[in-house]
């Protein structure tokens, strides 16, 4: 019998290793509310099948998003959540499209350059925060569903939208909701096709205490970061994620 359902027999080092990278992705997970798609993809895939990456990570994410967004329950802003939610659900869906009808490497190449830029963009010019209009709603929830459904991972173009305009606590709160809702959604999709089936969903389990364990050391970290550090963290990641991308499609 496997240590785990999909890593082979005896592989105690592989097993380690996906265990270690799901304590890191979720750490950061738990500071920025986003990133560990970004983070965990490339070296679960020296563990795991690739075809199994990204729905064990959206059950990882789904209840670890629940379960910020249910203990911060009181403080999410739901204006905010209204504001983004309409564009995240169609962004989603286009996107589930793309990945269907586009060459995957174009797209990812093309999104990844726009996603660097803009993180670099973001943290040598931001001065305060940018007007909540509806318009820009719109645009950061639709960007974020549209990666979410190419690349299961678009939770940056939320917290873009949202750190700047909200406290900590009602950030961490509707990042939470907002994440919860798309991997919730994702999940499902994922369901449909028969990616996730009894021995993920056992694997999802067995790798939760580490995913757990990361998220309670970044809780314990973001006591420590100020406003202006968190919003550098941000624009670090999205920095990371966009050129994450663009390797991506020239590997």
């Amino acid at each position: 019998m496997a240590l785990l359902p999909d890593v082979p027999l005896g592989d105690a080092a592989g097993v380690a290793c996906a265990a270690a990278i799901l304590v890191i992705a979720y750490a950061l997970f738990a500071l920025a509310g986003f990133g560990s798609a970004l983070i965990a993809s490339a070296p679960l895939a020296w563990v795991l099948p690739v075809a199994r990456i990204v729905p064990l990570l959206a059950v990882l994410d789904c209840a670890g998003s629940v379960s910020r967004a249910w203990q911060a329950r009181t403080t999410v802003d739901r204006a905010a959540l209204g504001r983004l939610l309409p564009g995240m659900l169609l962004g989603q869906i286009v996107g589930v499209g793309l990945l269907s009808a586009l060459p995957a490497h174009g797209l990812a190449l093309l999104l990844g350059g726009f996603v660097a830029g803009y993180g670099v963009w973001h943290a040598l010019g931001r001065r305060g925060a940018e007007q909540a209009t509806p318009t820009r709603a719109w645009l950061y929830g639709g960007f974020g569903g549209v990666l979410g459904g190419v690349f299961g991972s678009g939770g940056f173009a939320y917290a873009a939208y949202l750190q700047p305009r909200l406290e900590r606590a009602a950030f961490r709160a509707t990042q939470g909701v907002l994440i919860a809702l798309s991997t919730a959604w994702r999940i499902a999709l994922c369901a449909a096709s028969g990616l996730v089936d009894g021995r993920l969903l056992v694997t999802a389990a067995l790798l939760l205490p580490a995913a757990w364990l990361g998220l309670t050391l970044g809780q314990r970290i973001d006591r420590r970061l100020s406003g202006p550090a968190l919003g550098r963290l941000i624009d670090g990641l999205l920095i990371v994620a966009g050129l994450a991308l663009a390797g991506k499609a020239l590997a």
